[in-house]
């Protein structure tokens, strides 16, 4: 794995392997008949995407934010 990835890629990939981690609980929590299944379909399946789509977002800000700073 390339450790001279430069911050953007290595929140990318962060992003993606939390929205990948989340669908795959959610998908787990369809197939369990308990009724615990639905708090961690909502707790730690809704956490993972969550906070990929954070990740994300807060991500293409910094790189826009840090393009305008570097072009003036």
């Amino acid at each position: 794995m390339m450790n001279h990835a430069n911050p953007l890629d290595r929140r990318l990939r962060l992003s993606g392997f939390l929205l990948i981690l989340g669908l795959l609980t959610e998908a787990v929590c369809l197939f369990w008949a308990r009724p615990i299944s639905f708090l961690v379909l909502m707790g730690v399946g809704g956490l993972f995407l969550i906070l990929g789509i954070v990740i994300y977002l807060v991500s293409l800000v910094s790189l826009r934010h840090s393009s305008k700073s570097d072009g003036s």
